[in-house]
């Protein structure tokens, strides 16, 4: 379990026993049922949102689950609440893909939101990487500028090979269906178009990057680019090519690398294999109409 799924399960819990004791419910694990039927009512009136009220259950049904007790959440009737929330207050993912010319106008932009030469370097190999990568922002970037570095990706895990064309080989750690660290290497080639080349990036990043172990993107003070970072620049540079940040995330270049090579031909298996995707889930990261909505503006 990742270490984003652990603080989002411990919150839910908190949330829970806070509202069991604002309305003293007592204290009684495993949960009734009827405490549940009353928690989900009151995130209802609360206004949270459907995915909000199926994490707070997927929380409460994994310390079920770990003490070996009977998960109420899988009962019938806390369903088909569930269910109902859908329907009431249906939520559309309505992020934004990066397409390819939003990325290259995100790079023209970076020396204008970049403190230091060294600091665009970094955004650059960052961007490209996370797109062509199909990356998701948890693996190449930290939660905190300390602590444990061990399952991101660390400059160890970076090597460029010459054949007819240069190839950036990238062993990605631990990731969201890889909790084990089994590890999987991707291979990139370089591009034809040298502004939206990831080798060329890298290469130019790691020649300016303080020769030190540890994870690949840091700071030139040494201090590992955070998830945090990585969204507020991609949100400054977003802002200011003339689009709204609040319809883009850090997913979004995984959202729109999936659709670019769906567009591109790219068959549904291949998609599954660059983008590490097990199941179906991959269908919902292909919006070629929002490709083409964001795009609008540089036509």
């Amino acid at each position: 379990m990742t270490t984003s799924t652990w603080d989002s399960y411990r919150a839910s819990v908190n949330s829970f026993l806070k509202f069991r004791d604002q309305f003293q419910l007592g204290q009684d694990w495993p949960v009734p049922q009827s405490h549940l039927m009353a928690f989900i009512a009151y995130l209802v009136v609360e206004r949270k949102s459907p995915a909000t009220i199926n994490s707070r259950m997927s929380a409460l049904a994994f310390v079920h689950k770990v003490n070996g007790w009977l998960d109420p959440t899988d009962s019938f009737v806390i369903k088909k609440m569930k269910e109902g929330c859908k329907r009431q207050n249906p939520q559309c993912d309505t992020r934004l893909p990066i397409t390819p010319a939003i990325l290259r106008n995100l790079l023209e932009k970076l020396p204008s939101v970049c403190n230091s030469q060294y600091e665009v370097l970094l955004f650059k190999a960052a961007f490209l990487l996370a797109f062509f990568g199909f990356l998701r922002v948890g693996e190449f970037t930290s939660l905190k500028k300390s602590g444990d570095m061990s399952r991101i990706l660390a400059v160890e895990d970076i090597s460029i090979s010459q054949t007819a064309r240069k190839v950036l080989e990238v062993r990605i750690r631990f990731s969201k269906t890889d909790q084990r660290g089994l590890s999987v290497s991707l291979k990139i080639e370089s591009s034809s178009s040298c502004q939206l080349c990831p080798v060329k990036a890298v290469e130019e990043f790691l020649r300016a990057r303080p020769i030190r172990q540890g994870p690949l993107f840091i700071h030139f003070s040494g201090d590992p680019l955070t998830s945090y970072q990585f969204g507020c620049m991609l949100k400054k540079g977003i802002k200011l090519v003339g689009l709204s940040p609040s319809h883009f995330s850090s997913h979004s270049f995984r959202i729109g690398a999936a659709t670019s090579a769906a567009l591109g031909g790219a068959s549904e298996e291949e998609i599954k294999e660059m983008g590490r995707w097990k199941s179906s889930t991959y269908q919902s990261y292909i919006r070629p109409q929002l490709l083409i909505d964001s795009a609008q503006v540089f036509i």
